[in-house]
């Protein structure tokens, strides 16, 4: 045995006994003094180790309520989705004209959807959702057409609900086109309506003219989908530049059915 063992069991020893000593002078049996030495000792590890399993419990109980809150919101919404599917009803033969008018004929499936929710005046981001979303193919960056031109694009997506970020919306970026003259340019949103800067400064553009979206190299965003039209004109070939301020041809007041557009090669 080493030196450091004996003078531990030496200590202890000592310890043991003075303890005996005062409890003979109290008048305390034997036994509850060794029951307090351990208690004195094994206490504070108890307590340590009740700790620990309370706080992991806690951890545990936290994590499950979070995992479940998440389960119970994708659940509200998929049943917000369901419910207003179910109370949208048909188009009128108007209705089915006029958007069979700008949903292209071949290279795109048509996703029904109807809004759900709308972003509030108040809010910066120009959005609204509806009540189709990975579930029915829908990605992001798909267009959503309604009667008369192009919503928006989708946003964000889940599988029974998507965010569409409409044409007005300041983060939307389009190349797009003057149907009169051909001219090429960028639609930026403005917020509330929508402006189209020419490429060629000198390119033809008046009032009334259509701009329609030239669309994408993957296929992702049609062709010749209508964005609105030019009602002011800013600028001039001098000046090097020349922006049309442009009207969506769908108000988002008015939306309430809208068709996503997903590609058949990625649907």
């Amino acid at each position: 045995m080493t030196w450091r063992n004996t003078r531990v069991l030496l200590i202890g020893g000592i310890a043991v006994a003075l303890l005996l000593l005062l409890a003979d002078l109290r008048g305390a049996a034997p036994g509850e003094v060794l029951r307090g030495v351990g208690g004195a000792v094994a206490g504070p590890a108890q307590r340590v180790l009740a700790w620990a399993r309370t706080e992991a419990g806690e951890r545990v109980d936290r994590t499950a309520d979070a995992v479940r809150v998440a389960e119970l919101e994708a659940e509200l919404a998929t049943a917000r989705a369901q419910a207003a599917a179910a109370a949208a009803g048909t188009l009128s033969e108007a209705q089915v004209r006029e958007l069979a008018a700008v949903v292209p004929d071949t290279g795109y499936r048509a996703v029904a959807a109807r809004l759900v929710a709308r972003a509030t005046p108040q809010d910066q981001v120009r959005s609204v959702s509806v009540d189709a979303g990975s579930g029915q193919g829908v990605a992001v960056g798909a267009a959503v057409v309604a009667q008369g031109g192009m919503a928006g694009l989708i946003d964000t997506v889940a599988p029974g609900v998507a965010t569409v970020r409409l044409v007005a919306d300041p983060a939307t970026r389009v190349a797009a086109r003057v149907v009169s003259s051909g001219e090429v340019g960028v639609f930026r949103g403005t917020g509330e309506s929508g402006s189209f800067t020419l490429l060629d400064p000198l390119g033809a553009m008046v009032t009334d003219d259509l701009i329609v979206t030239i669309g994408t190299p993957d296929g992702v965003l049609p062709a010749d989908l209508p964005l609105g039209r030019v009602r002011a004109i800013d600028g001039s070939a001098a000046d090097l530049t020349r922006v049309g301020e442009v009207a969506p041809i769908v108000d988002p007041s008015t939306l309430d059915r809208v068709t996503v557009l997903v590609p058949e090669q990625v649907g």
